[in-house]
């Protein structure tokens, strides 16, 4: 058994004198001191290149996607956001996305798309402010994705020194190495290996 003795409140502790008078003169002393906080919208905030934003289609020099639909990026969304459709083109990628939509109700700007991408096609851009009166104005299309790679540039820099990017070894077929200066571990990795790792990652859904 536990016995509980009520202890009997002052007067002012009644009336919570000693509370208002404690809560004011903290307010009171923090009134004049330097904001920490952003009075968002007036104060926009200033991303920088390791931001994730919302992702975005890289635009060449010719105004066409550098996408070459491979479909990496839509395997490997966990939030299932985005739809490719392939086609067939005259340039010499040969494959390019008909089709390209991201569901921005539904992506969750993880990143996963960015690091999978083998042809730095699609990347986080710095914008967060998303508004729309329908649910259809957040399905963003090819055209609204496009944006030119040299407005893209910051974040481009900040992948390749993060993540890992290859080219291929002409000494050994079916492999690659690590491009000097852009993060690479150097291992390499298998052709078959990869094709091997991306069948298991489709039979798990």
């Amino acid at each position: 058994m536990v016995l509980v003795k009520d202890r009997k409140l002052s007067f002012g502790e009644r009336c919570y004198v000693k509370s208002i008078v404690a809560g004011l003169l903290y307010t009171f002393s923090n009134l004049f001191k330097r904001k920490v906080t952003r009075c968002y919208p007036e104060q926009k905030l200033a991303p920088g290149p390791s931001f994730h934003g919302v992702p975005v289609l890289v635009m060449d020099a010719n105004g066409h996607p550098k996408c070459v639909a491979c479909g990496l990026c839509e395997y490997v969304c966990p939030a299932r956001a985005i739809r490719i459709v392939a086609t067939e083109t005259e340039r010499p990628i040969e494959r390019t996305p008909k089709t390209f939509e991201i569901n921005m109700l539904r992506c969750i700007e993880c990143g996963y798309c960015e690091e999978s991408c083998p042809e730095e096609a699609i990347v986080l851009s710095q914008q967060y402010e998303l508004v729309a009166s329908t649910r259809g104005e957040m399905r963003w299309d090819l055209n609204r994705l496009l944006t030119p790679e040299a407005a893209l540039g910051p974040r481009l820099g900040y992948i390749r020194k993060t993540f890992h990017r290859f080219e291929a070894d002409p000494r050994s077929e079916g492999t690659a190495r690590a491009v000097p200066g852009k993060g690479g571990s150097g291992a390499g990795a298998s052709g078959a290996k990869v094709a091997s790792a991306l069948e298991r990652y489709r039979d798990g859904y």
